[in-house]
């Protein structure tokens, strides 16, 4: 009788596409530049592709992130800058929707 280890089978996650990893990448670097504002210029120095749509995604998907000039340079470009690392759960969207239907 020969005894074999069985394999056990685990589910693989699917790989994350390059968005969602430079999705993430980009959340980390703004919550590790929490006090400073960030250029759309510095974030594709740091290897973010297309920042901006980033950006846009990840604040549709409720995170706080405003522009504030950089360090620095109060008359320069425009950073962005993570005022909150966790996603608020009434977005955008929904917050013109709970105005609107408390007016008469």
């Amino acid at each position: 009788m020969t005894l074999r280890a069985q394999g056990t089978r685990t589910r693989r996650r699917e790989p994350e596409s390059s968005w969602d990893r430079d999705a993430a990448r980009l959340l980390a670097l703004l919550e590790d530049n929490a006090d400073d504002a960030m250029t759309i210029a510095v974030m594709r120095q740091c290897g973010i592709e297309t920042p901006a749509q980033l950006i846009y995604a990840l604040q549709l998907a409720g995170y706080d992130i405003d522009r504030a000039p950089p360090p620095g340079n109060p008359r320069g470009p425009l950073g962005y800058r993570l005022r909150s690392g966790i996603p608020r759960v009434d977005g955008p969207a929904n917050a013109s929707k709970a105005g609107a239907a408390d007016e008469p």
